[in-house]
């Protein structure tokens, strides 16, 4: 199966991946040029996020997986999974059946290392967890789709970027075609910016 979703990791020691067909995440070494390790998550490898040590080396890879609501978490060292976390749902929101089998497609660690941020397609939002302890600190809701006759629908929240100083996250919203900015300090959307048809992938580029 086809590797997809490829990160360096914050050092530029290794590059990592996964496979959402063989369920295999798979960490290259970037000086031999050859695979360092490889872990079966047991359920297809989606988007992908890391966490730091003090030092910049990879402490944490926190991994979205088919089928699941949530996240995965590996170890970097001792190369285990070695827990995972379920997203909340909102009641009374509609989702498109095919979006189910990756109800959660999107997350990333601030800059400062302090929170990561977890979309969801079940709960039409994003989740933000303190680090290193992954509590809870607040979730921020996203747009709906209204349509006539229909029950309000999920903007299938997908990737995220950061502002290089942490205080805004961007998110993209597939079904929305918009992109929603959000005040990471006040956990409050400031803004939703239309972009045209299904956005997906989504960076930030700062100009000195």
């Amino acid at each position: 199966g086809r590797l997809h979703n490829t990160y360096v990791t914050p050092d530029s020691r290794y590059a990592i991946m996964g496979s959402t067909r063989t369920n295999i995440f798979t960490v290259i070494d970037l000086q031999k040029e050859e695979i360092a390790w490889e872990l079966n998550l047991g359920k297809g490898v989606r988007p992908m996020t890391m966490e730091t040590n003090p030092d910049g080396s990879t402490k944490r890879v926190f991994v979205q997986l088919s089928d699941l609501n949530g996240f995965g978490i590996i170890d970097f060292a001792s190369r285990q999974m070695v827990g995972k976390i379920e997203l909340p749902t909102t009641p009374g929101i509609d989702v498109i059946h095919h979006r189910l089998t990756s109800p959660s497609h999107g997350m990333g660690v601030q800059p400062d290392n302090k929170a990561l941020w977890v979309t969801s397609i079940l709960a039409n939002a994003v989740v933000a967890y303190s680090l290193p302890d992954l509590k809870v600190i607040g979730q921020v809701p996203l747009p709906l789709i209204k349509v006539a006759g229909r029950m309000p629908m999920a903007a299938v929240p997908n990737w995220v970027t950061f502002t290089h100083d942490s205080r805004q996250i961007y998110i993209s919203n597939a079904a929305h075609n918009s992109v929603s900015a959000i005040d990471t300090r006040a956990l409050q959307e400031i803004a939703v910016v239309p972009v045209g048809q299904a956005p997906k992938r989504i960076g930030t580029l700062a100009i000195d």
